[in-house]
């Protein structure tokens, strides 16, 4: 990726084709702005289509017709990065705005939204890999597991071969490493991992937890988490 590519702002437009999404389009096609349009979530996980992005853009029509699964995904998005629900009156061709979050400004203008809340975010990949919806025991450390250190216990709320999501109260930070035992797993070698987003308590009407990246696994980790837990989506960027 070249340094212009990478000081551009790239933003995700979930939107159906036809006259909203042209009106979207004169908005936010802007020196500095990359603007990639899918029709769908799921669409953007095509092989040469996904980047990473420093915000996301949702049409309320398209919005509302969302699987379960792509509305899953959209509630974990918006807590990483920012995103904007609009609406496009296709006669008049305003377009309002819908924060996702009560504490963000409602009705700011599209190219407003990005210049103050998405150029600054850092570009990031938002999903390596499928999920599924699974609860699997497990212990976690922030040292290398010894015989006699049990960890501290959890369960997953989803789990993939690049991850999981894991139902959890103790105090960690973003970056911060620890060591995972998947006690289900034949083989249950600790497995080194990265917190990646953190969920508080009461927040979002969800479960609190965080999201953790495995740093390593085994060979036949990997081969059992694909299986439970779906194949690769993403290329690497």
């Amino acid at each position: 990726m070249s340094d212009n590519a990478s000081a551009d702002t790239t933003i995700l437009l979930i939107c159906r084709e036809g006259q909203g999404r042209r009106l979207y389009q004169e908005e936010l096609e802007q020196p500095g702005i990359v603007l990639i349009c899918v029709r769908t979530l799921m669409e953007f996980f095509r092989p040469g289509v996904y980047c990473p992005l420093n915000g996301i853009f949702v049409d309320m029509p398209s919005y509302m017709r969302f699987t379960d699964e792509e509305k899953r995904i959209m509630t974990e998005l918006v807590t990483i990065m920012p995103a904007l629900r609009l609406k496009c009156n296709e006669s008049t061709g305003e377009i309002r705005s819908l924060p996702f979050e009560k504490a963000a400004p409602g009705n700011s203008s599209p190219t407003v939204f990005v210049q103050e809340h998405c150029k600054a975010a850092p570009k990031r990949k938002i999903r390596t890999s499928e999920r599924t919806l699974l609860n699997m025991p497990t212990l976690l450390n922030r040292g290398v597991p010894v015989e006699d250190v049990v960890g501290a216990r959890s369960v997953t709320a989803n789990i993939s071969c690049g991850g999981c999501f894991l139902i959890y109260f103790e105090q960690w930070c973003v970056g911060d490493r620890g060591w995972l035992i998947l006690t289900e797993l034949t083989d249950s070698t600790p497995v080194q991992v990265e917190i990646c987003s953190i969920r508080p308590w009461g927040e979002r009407r969800s479960l609190p937890g965080m999201g953790v990246k495995f740093i390593e696994v085994t060979e036949s980790q990997n081969a059992e988490l694909t299986r439970l837990g779906g194949q690769s989506l993403m290329q690497q960027v």
